[in-house]
């Protein structure tokens, strides 16, 4: 076995062993997406009938995740590359969904129908396997998502009891966090992001300081080697954990052979010209998210990283021209998935920076159309559009 390997292996026993002894405390609760004084403004909103976010939890009660006639079909082992996968994920965020619609609406029958498929799940799930490292990625989607239905009916629901809550913790420890905690420097950088963003909501939700620090930690080492800006040097940081991708030839390859390196380049825009940027994303946001309700700044330590992305992708989604220097055959761009608002809401409304393109993308191309989700995108025109804006009382 190489030495790195054994370091990683070393890393995730000892993690694992903290998660199930004596966890750590100090977490804020809840404190994944949203605080509960975020929460509040948005029940606020919605009672008085303000928009967008009305009609979006009408969309919430209209969808099939929010149907309270939905049927939880939980597995023993999920085999990542069957339809076991789409069956968790979609359990997963259908749990979220109606515990949305449960504090926003009061309906103890949401609250009823998402503890029903966590505990589903929870008196169920072992594992996550596959024939390759997709067990990883689902682990990733579902560990992402699972929690923020769980810290939500934790805080507004006494009804979910102890021993279902200590059961659904140890289904995280015991199915989830053996694919995680390694991480996995040599995928695309959406992959780790994915997994990091699962490990900080399995931590906070599980008050395990360790696990979630070890995400904050890979957060650290894989966003300022996914996003670029000039300032790196005439190549990209190497991603944390690998030695694989040291040579310039390698990591050029790795970045899907740009012509060149600019302010606001992603690891995988040339991959797709799209859709993988915004699967990166979104849990590298997501997990920022999830720190800053912790106290951690994450979103600071690379804003101007994270907003040059931002705002040369949306420039593309908006349809205008790129350079031919940077592109010589053109920029053919992929579809646009449902996420932006939560990273538009932090930088923009919190921080006060200008990003004329993201906002133009959200006013003119997001918000034109129905909410939806995808992977670990869920409902983020309800949880955070205009969040924090000038129009906020309670903050």
């Amino acid at each position: 076995m190489n030495k790195t390997l054994t370091n990683i292996l070393a890393i995730a026993i000892a993690v694992l062993a903290i998660a199930s002894s004596t966890h750590a405390a100090g977490f804020i609760h809840p404190g994944l997406l949203n605080s509960r004084a975020e929460l509040d403004f948005i029940k606020g909103k919605i009672k008085a009938g303000a928009e967008p976010w009305t009609s979006t939890l009408n969309t919430l009660k209209k969808s099939s995740l929010g149907n309270l006639n939905w049927t939880p079909r939980p597995k023993a082992i999920v085999d990542a590359r069957s339809n076991d996968a789409g069956i968790e994920l979609d359990d997963a965020t259908a749990a979220y969904t109606h515990a949305l619609l449960w504090y926003f609406t009061d309906d103890e029958r949401y609250a009823r129908k998402s503890v029903e498929i966590l505990n589903a799940w929870s008196a169920k799930l072992t594992d996550h396997v596959s024939n390759d490292r997709q067990k990883e990625l689902v682990a990733g989607w579902c560990g992402s998502i699972f929690p923020l239905a769980g810290e939500i009916l934790r805080a507004s629901y006494p009804k979910w009891s102890r021993g279902e809550i200590k059961q659904f913790s140890t289904m995280l420890n015991r199915a989830f966090l053996p694919h995680l905690l390694p991480g996995n420097p040599t995928y695309n950088g959406n992959w780790e992001l994915t997994m990091i963003n699962a490990l900080m909501c399995i931590g906070v939700f599980n008050d395990d300081r360790a696990t979630f620090n070890r995400g904050v930690f890979l957060w650290r080492k894989r966003v300022p080697a996914y996003f670029y800006l000039t300032s790196d040097g005439p190549t990209p940081k190497r991603p944390y954990g690998t030695d694989s991708l040291k040579a310039d030839g390698e990591i050029n390859k790795y970045w899907f052979k740009p012509s060149v390196f600019f302010d606001g380049l992603c690891q995988e825009t040339l991959r797709d010209y799209g859709q993988h940027l915004q699967e990166g994303l979104s849990p590298a946001i997501n997990s920022a998210e999830i720190a800053f309700h912790q106290g951690i700044d994450l979103y600071g330590e690379n804003a101007k990283r994270i907003m040059a992305t931002m705002e040369f992708h949306a420039d593309r989604f908006l349809g205008k021209p790129v350079s031919k220097t940077l592109f010589p055959n053109g920029f053919p761009m992929s579809g646009l998935f449902p996420t932006w608002e939560i990273a538009y809401n932090h930088f923009r409304n919190r921080r006060g920076f200008a990003l004329p393109s993201t906002s133009a993308l959200i006013t003119t191309k997001l918000r034109s159309r129905p909410t939806a989700t995808h992977n670990n995108m869920v409902w983020e025109r309800l949880t955070h559009a205009e969040l924090d804006s000038k129009a906020r009382t309670n903050k």
